[in-house]
């Protein structure tokens, strides 16, 4: 018989509960590290293609001054058939750039519309994806814009919204033969392209005041709870105040006529010279009325 001093050790099966425990907290502790890592890789993706998308839009700016005598694209065009301009359908700053963003059959799309029914509601036009009025069309939306859900606007649902506001003291400072047109030429504007803001990000959908508005580049109308623009000073009270940023819809401080900035601490701007330009959030109420008014004749600050 052999000695009970040479019996086999036991087999362990398992952890214990303590290193059991142990492993979950480290595993807990390396996910709580990473995942900062992994936002910020994130954020940095979405504000590279939030700027592409800016500069496609400063393109198409540029090509459609080269294709029409140097002239900007409207705000509105307004449908008419006589007068000067007459624009053959009516649309949003952003339907007129659909040619020059690679959209020209949906443009079409929208022109036949307009003149087949002697209406300017080219947002009813029929494409392959059902109409204009809800098309989903990326370049229009940021990535870090939580307001836009598969290119429709969180507070107008069935209506394709964008995150970009094009600047109305540029592109519509005039009322013409029932458009809102640009006063100047893309190459006299008098406080010079790169001084001068073309497009700035704001949120699709705003809750200000408790009353849902939401940037629709779809809209024909002249209406400030739906049209994606900044600058507007004939008609928003604060057309003027620097962009928002850290703002979120829920808050319901969401101002629909200003810039909001969809990235961390910062607001994306199109400048009409092509270049795109991140802008702090502390930026100066002046420094930024003087870079939308594109004819005062005013020195940027020092916080540009």
């Amino acid at each position: 018989m052999r000695p009970a001093l040479f019996r086999p050790a036991r087999h362990r099966d398992g952890f214990t509960l303590i290193e059991l425990l142990v492993v979950i907290a480290i595993i807990a502790i390396l996910i709580g590290l990473l995942l900062p890592a992994v936002q910020k890789v994130r954020e940095a993706a979405a504000r590279t293609t939030c700027t592409n998308n800016l500069k496609q839009l400063g393109l198409a700016v540029h090509n459609y001054a080269s294709a029409n005598g140097d002239k900007l694209p409207p705000l509105r065009a307004g449908y008419a058939t006589v007068g000067s301009p007459a624009f053959q359908y009516g649309g949003w700053w952003h339907f007129t750039l659909l040619p020059y963003v690679e959209q020209a059959a949906v443009f079409q799309a929208g022109v036949a519309y307009c003149t087949a029914n002697g209406v300017p509601d080219s947002y009813k036009a029929t494409i392959s994806s059902g109409t204009i009025q809800n098309m989903n069309l990326k370049m229009f939306g940021c990535p870090s814009d939580s307001t836009l859900i598969n290119g429709t606007a969180s507070t107008n649902q069935g209506w394709a919204g964008t995150s970009y506001g094009a600047n109305a003291s540029v592109f519509g400072g005039s009322v013409v033969n029932g458009s809102r047109v640009a006063q100047f030429n893309v190459g006299n504007i008098p406080d010079g392209t790169s001084n001068t803001i073309a497009v700035a990000e704001q949120m699709a959908g705003c809750l200000s005041g408790g009353t849902g508005n939401a940037r629709l580049w779809t809209v024909t109308w002249d209406d400030q709870l739906w049209n994606p623009e900044v600058g507007f000073q004939a008609g928003d009270a604060t057309w003027n105040q620097p962009p928002q940023v850290g703002i979120t819809p829920s808050q319901g401080l969401c101002d629909r006529a200003r810039s909001q900035g969809n990235h961390t601490s910062t607001a994306t701007t199109l400048l009409m010279d092509g270049s795109v330009r991140s802008l702090s959030g502390s930026i100066s109420q002046l420094t930024w009325q003087y870079a939308i008014v594109p004819n005062d004749g005013q020195v940027l600050g020092s916080d540009w």
